[in-house]
C-alpha cells in the first residue's frame, strides 16, 4: 500500500458516510452544512491533511531507497490496536527507524514548553507519547531498539529539531540529513534479515472494518 493510502480512505469514508442519506445529499449540493456534516468535513480534512504529509515524506525518503535502506510505508503496528505506522526505515546498518509525519499550519511555531509538544498555543503533546508507543510495539515484535522521529512539514521548527522524551522532533526538510547521520556502519546482511523481519511482521495496514449486527 502506498504512503498515505490508509489515511486518504479514512478521509474518502467520512466525506462518503456524511452524504449518505439522501437529504444530505441535497444539502451538500446547496452547498448548505449541519453541524454533524461540519464536523465530518472538519475531520476529514484532518485525515487529508495526514495523507498529504505521509506522501511528502515518502517522496523525501527516495534517495535514501536507492542508497539501500529500505523503507515500508503504512504499515500495521502488532499489539498496537488501530494504530499504523507511517514509516518503518531499515538503514543499511541495520538501525530501525519510525517516522511520524504531521502537516501542521505554517503560522505557528513548532516547539516545546514546560516539556510538552506545543504548535504554536495548540497542545500537541499526545503525539509524542503516541509515537513512543507505536515505537516500543514495533521494537517489542522485531526484537530490536527502534528510534522514533516525528516530522513536521509546513510548520517551522524550534531549532530545526529537538528530542522530547526520547522522540525526535523535526523539520521534514532536516530528516534525510539526520536519518543519514545517526545510522551507524553498513552491515548489509545484518541489515536484510531485520527488513526481512520488518516486512514480515508489519503486514500493509488496513483499516478494521466495524459490521452492524
Amino acid at each position: 500500500m502506498n504512503a498515505g493510502a490508509s489515511a486518504a480512505d479514512k478521509a474518502a469514508a467520512i466525506r462518503a458516510a456524511g452524504r449518505r442519506r439522501w437529504w444530505q445529499r441535497v444539502l451538500n449540493a446547496l452547498g448548505l452544512r449541519t453541524p454533524a456534516v461540519a464536523r465530518a468535513a472538519a475531520e476529514a480534512a484532518r485525515w487529508e491533511a495526514g495523507a498529504e504529509g505521509e506522501r511528502r515524506t515518502a517522496r523525501l525518503l527516495e534517495p535514501l531507497a536507492q542508497a539501500g535502506w529500505w523503507c515500508f510505508a503504512d504499515r500495521a503496528i502488532p499489539g498496537a490496536g488501530r494504530a499504523n505506522a507511517d514509516h518503518v526505515l531499515v538503514a543499511p546498518s541495520g538501525r530501525v527507524f519510525l517516522v511520524d509525519s504531521k502537516l501542521w499550519h505554517r503560522r505557528a511555531r513548532v516547539r516545546t514548553d514546560a516539556g510538552r509538544l506545543l504548535h504554536g498555543s495548540d497542545d500537541r503533546d499526545r503525539h509524542v507519547g503516541q509515537v513512543r508507543y507505536e515505537a516500543q510495539c514495533i521494537g517489542k515484535a522485531v526484537k530490536r531498539s527502534v528510534t522514533a522521529l516525528i516530522a513536521v512539514h509546513n510548520a517551522p521548527v524550534e531549532n530545526g529539531g529537538f528530542a522530547l522524551r526520547g522522540v525526535t522532533v523535526l523539520s521534514a526538510e532536516n530528516l534525510v540529513e539526520t536519518l543519514r547521520r545517526t545510522c551507524g556502519q553498513p552491515d548489509t546482511a545484518q541489515a536484510r534479515r531485520i527488513a526481512a523481519v520488518v516486512d514480515a511482521l508489519l503486514p500493509p495496514y488496513v483499516e478494521p472494518q466495524h459490521h452492524k449486527s
